[in-house]
């Protein structure tokens, strides 16, 4: 896994970009949470980019792969989307 920051993209293309943005997607969250948030985004753009999603398996085998997913650990669950055409996994909200 390489560590890349909102929107820069590995090296298929893929990236992970905040939605609408990182003010609204991680508000005043600390600075250690915020770089757990982008190290689980950088997991799940690799995953995408092999076209699979950590929970269901491969992602062309979703009847609705634009839907909206989950991932949670013990400290926090992120709802995201994965856009395969466009080669992007937005993150949309961060609850701790």
């Amino acid at each position: 896994m390489t560590m890349n920051g909102e929107g820069v993209e590995d090296g298929n293309g893929w990236a992970f970009e905040y939605d609408p943005d990182a003010e609204w997607v991680l508000g005043d969250m600390p600075p250690d949470q915020r770089a757990e948030v982008e190290r689980i985004a950088v997991g799940l753009v690799d995953l995408a980019s092999l076209g699979l999603d950590p929970k269901d398996g491969k992602l062309a085998d979703d009847a609705n792969p634009m839907r909206l997913r989950t991932y949670e650990d013990e400290r926090m669950l992120l709802w995201y989307q994965t856009i395969p055409h466009r080669r992007r996994v937005y993150l949309k909200r961060i609850n701790l």
